[in-house]
């Protein structure tokens, strides 16, 4: 469906039939709108946004993906801009504004209602990766001392733009004091007051909370919609399901990217060189360890004999020893992810990695072990192969785990950890224990 629905408007742009395209368009959602555009190079997808709607725009601007968004933004006239950030809720429109040029985000402030501008100001003084980063201010809410029958009839004069999961329930200072639900609106008797129905909120988000956290909770609680208040309890706004798969799909992406020892930036970048400074830092890493295991090796060049039958055996520990420490730090970065490895959990983890790392040790190192002392006909090779295996995954699984909480303790992201810096300093290690122990077996 989206493939023939991409030719069709190729076709049509072509041919210049732009009432059958902005017709074609208006049945579709806007995420598969923005889906579709995503080929288009930016001046059509200027030109295709340009013909919609200005409601249907606006929400295919929101969908679109965040370098997408702030691309077409960057290139498009800002008259045009402004009619969408104007139908826009307020923290889309901040995270647009936020984007452009002094200048241009000045002037878009001034074209659109005073109070909606004071709004996006607001929220863009948060930084974009806390909850006043996520949050909006549009909203319902009560006072405690109004009845249900007020507070409905305010409801029915909003109309569709009252988008609820909850009534947030406030006193005469603006401090939260509970929320209620649209069924308990409905059940309740009309000259019922809320702070009757004022119950306390499963979540409430703290303004300065990183985003991350606030996912984890939105996921503990299972909630659509939370509040979000100051140091002194006054409700600022409220953060919403979908702001959160964004955080989501947002966070497992920097990661994958990440554990490849790259950027998120690559995807949206068509230059070479620019691809290529992403990736040049952790392979110029990579390029370090190497000249450090070849230092290694030539260390170990004085005992010629010894080191010529460990030789053959080296990409094997290495192999091993990088993958077994890669596992390792992938479940702890996923476990620090999730809310899983606490503080109080990080013995248990590096303990359980330890024991599982022990048997999988145990059983590589008894069948290599066996494996090259019986190709090679020698006891002692197979003994000293095997024992520097065991102790080099043991080893590197302990690294795997350990190097992600370092990497937290001192606020850099673990899942940097997981990519090129368990690897190589794996590769490093590993080598390090095997020439070692291999050489002291085998001279015994």
């Amino acid at each position: 469906m989206k493939t023939v629905v991409q030719r069709n408007l190729k076709t049509l742009l072509e041919e210049s039939r732009e009432a059958e395209l902005a017709e074609m368009l208006a049945k579709l959602h806007p995420a598969d709108v923005a889906e579709i555009l995503n080929p288009l190079d930016m001046e059509d997808t200027i030109r295709v946004i340009s013909l919609m709607d200005i409601e249907q725009a606006s929400d295919v601007l929101v969908e679109m993906s965040d370098d997408s968004r702030d691309q077409v933004a960057a290139e498009m006239p800002l008259e045009k801009l402004t009619e969408l950030v104007a139908e826009m809720d307020s923290d889309d429109a901040a995270d647009i504004v936020g984007e452009l040029p002094g200048e241009d985000a000045d002037k878009l402030l001034a074209a659109i209602e005073k109070e909606d501008a004071e709004d996006v100001r607001r929220l863009m003084l948060y930084d974009e990766e806390t909850a006043g980063g996520l949050m909006q201010v549009e909203m319902v809410t009560a006072r405690e001392e109004e009845s249900v029958a007020q507070v409905v009839a305010r409801l029915r004069t909003l109309g569709d733009e009252a988008d609820v999961h909850y009534l947030f329930i406030v006193d005469h200072k603006g401090v939260l004091r509970g929320q209620a639900t649209m069924r308990q609106l409905l059940l309740a008797r009309p000259e019922q007051l809320m702070e009757e129905l004022a119950g306390p909120p499963p979540l409430i988000v703290r303004v300065d909370e990183d985003q991350e956290a606030v996912a984890q909770n939105f996921q503990k609680y299972d909630v659509q919609s939370a509040p979000v208040i100051d140091d002194h309890g006054a409700l600022l706004g409220r953060i919403t399901f979908d702001d959160i798969m964004d955080v989501v799909h947002e966070e497992v992406d920097r990661d994958f990217y990440r554990l490849a020892g790259s950027s998120e930036e690559e995807v949206y970048s068509s230059g070479p060189a620019k691809i290529a400074t992403l990736r040049l830092p952790w392979l110029l890493f990579n390029l370090g360890a190497g000249f450090i295991t070849s230092g290694i090796l030539s260390y170990f060049e004085a005992s010629f004999a010894t080191i010529l039958a460990l030789l053959p055996f080296v990409p094997m520990v290495m192999g091993l020893s990088g993958a077994v420490g890669s596992q390792s730090a992938t479940i702890t970065v996923r476990g620090l992810a999730m809310g899983r490895i606490v503080e109080g959990k990080i013995w248990r983890n590096l303990w359980r990695e330890i024991k599982i790392s022990s048997i999988i040790a145990a059983t590589l190192g008894t069948v290599i072990a066996i494996g090259s002392g019986a190709i090679h006909s020698a006891l002692r090779l197979g003994l000293a192969v095997g024992a520097s295996i065991v102790t080099a995954i043991v080893i590197s699984t302990i690294l795997g785990a350990v190097i992600p909480l370092i990497f937290k303790a001192v606020k850099i992201d673990p899942a940097l950890a997981s990519g090129p810096v368990v690897t190589s300093t794996n590769d490093v290690v590993s080598l390090v224990i095997y020439m070692c122990l291999g050489t002291a077996i085998i001279n015994l």
